[in-house]
């Protein structure tokens, strides 16, 4: 993106000044107001003409024809890709998620440990936060049962080393009998310690021939996390100038009901080693075409198991979010391992 603009430092500058006047206020940003903060100085009306050549490059955008101008989505990309300089995470900061993560009440369990990470971000980010829920392809199970519910149809009951209990109903052939699924229930019992379900499913898939159709479609329910995220803060929206209008407000309120999308957004950044961020999804009817996501995700034995989000409007402060969202997931990733072992 840089090289296709060919912005000199001057503009880029500007566009800086511009956007994080705009983070802060939520106003259109005038150019004696950069003016003062640009060094070595320059007039307004120089600052006037730079902005004039963002804004014919659709880095800004002037919303009335008197007031002044504020970073386009494709301006805040820019921003965030070339120009922002995360801030240290403050020690303070550090050491307040540090004690509540500590609370023996909070962590007794994943769910817990998730929710307390949820909580504790929206609380310092003033955002609504998503954590999505551990995939159960990388945790450690216990004991597996199950429940023939009618012909063809069983229920899968299994437990983690970190206390999920995951519920799955999958088919088997109408002719596969009880007595088969409770032998195929003992041997998996026997092999389970210490396994995952990934590391079981490679164990079994070369020993059994008659049940492994049906292991195969065991192990492809039990890796589908259908849990639902944990979601906090969404009455934050409320306080917020982007959200004033009940349209928008109610278009945002819906997306956070579905959350189909929320996940894919949050899944196409697991793989990624460092917090992303997305601002803006394309089409029109898209309920975040206006809304901004920092995602870290976080990881068990350094596999990436879920993701942690604030979500918010475009104009979001990324610079002191990011690295919180980041010490977030990588403390969570730690408790996590703790939790399983």
């Amino acid at each position: 993106m840089k090289a296709a603009y060919g912005l000199s430092e001057r503009h880029e500058k500007v566009l800086s000044l511009v956007t994080e006047e705009y983070i802060e206020t939520a106003a259109p940003v005038g150019s004696r107001t950069v003016a003062k903060r640009f060094r070595p100085p320059l007039s307004p009306a120089t600052i006037r003409n730079v902005m004039a050549d963002l804004e014919d490059l659709g880095l800004l955008t002037q919303p009335h024809t008197s007031a002044g101008r504020i970073p386009t989505e494709e301006g805040f990309r820019y921003y965030v890709e070339h120009l922002l300089e995360p801030e240290p995470l403050p020690e303070e900061t550090a050491l307040l998620i540090e004690s509540r993560l500590s609370r023996e009440a909070e962590t007794e369990s994943w769910e817990m440990l998730l929710r307390t990470v949820s909580n504790i971000l929206s609380d310092l980010s003033g955002f609504p936060v998503i954590v999505t829920t551990p995939k159960l392809e990388f945790e450690k199970l216990v004991k597996i049962d199950f429940v023939p519910l009618s012909e063809g149809v069983v229920l899968a009951v299994a437990v983690s080393a970190s206390g999920m209990v995951i519920h799955r109903v999958f088919r088997v052939p109408g002719d596969f009998p009880v007595r088969r699924l409770e032998a195929l229930a003992g041997l998996l019992n026997q092999r389970l310690p210490g396994l995952t379900l990934r590391e079981l499913r490679e164990v079994l898939s070369s020993e059994l021939e008659y049940e492994k159709g049906v292991l195969e479609e065991l192990f492809r329910m039990l890796s589908e996390s259908s849990e639902e995220p944990v979601v906090e803060g969404l009455g934050r929206l409320l306080d917020l100038p982007e959200f004033q209008d009940l349209d928008r407000l109610r278009e945002i309120l819906h997306a956070f009901e579905e959350k189909r999308l929320l996940l894919q957004l949050i899944d196409r950044c697991l793989e990624a080693r460092t917090p992303q961020v997305l601002i803006g999804e394309p089409g029109p009817r898209c309920p975040f075409r206006k809304c901004g996501a920092i995602v870290a995700s976080y990881t068990y034995r350094e596999v990436p198991v879920g993701g942690v989000a604030i979500v918010g409007p475009v104009r979001m402060a990324y610079a002191r979010l990011i690295p919180l969202v980041d010490f977030a997931a990588r403390e969570l990733s730690r408790r996590l391992d703790k939790l399983s072992s």
